[in-house]
């Protein structure tokens, strides 16, 4: 498993991320979510405030993707993971903290994914997965 580095960690709060999921019938759907954070090493998190398309899909199909960029330095990420959705408890209340201190309503529901690859998009022929 992967895990997410100084770097990863500190481009979230500064440049937007964006999720990427798949509907049950296989049809698309990228979103930004400019309040996804690192929980920890293994873990990304944000506040889902809309409950649309990324929450539909992420309730049928929890495999997920997620990639942030710094376009300034052409670097950034994707990470790959599993969502769970979450309506109470400590990590929801985390989340759910950060939202309302940064000016946006309280979620509904908190996104919980668990990190299982990170890959470098950096520009050129640099872009790996990472250990």
């Amino acid at each position: 498993m992967s895990k997410i580095n100084n770097d990863l960690r500190n481009m979230f709060g500064k440049h937007l991320a964006v999720i990427a999921t798949v509907s049950k019938g296989g049809i698309p759907n990228v979103g930004p979510k400019g309040s996804m954070h690192a929980l920890d090493d293994e873990t990304l998190v944000y506040s889902e405030a809309t409950g649309e398309k990324t929450l539909k899909n992420l309730q049928q199909n929890p495999k997920t993707a997620v990639v942030i960029v710094d376009r300034d330095k052409g670097d950034g990420y994707q990470i790959k993971g599993t969502a769970e959705i979450l309506t109470s408890g400590d990590v929801f209340e985390i989340s759910a903290d950060r939202s309302e201190k940064s000016g946006r309503p309280r979620p509904k529901h908190v996104v919980r994914i668990k990190v299982e690859e990170v890959y470098s998009v950096k520009s050129g022929m640099t872009a790996k997965k990472l250990d």
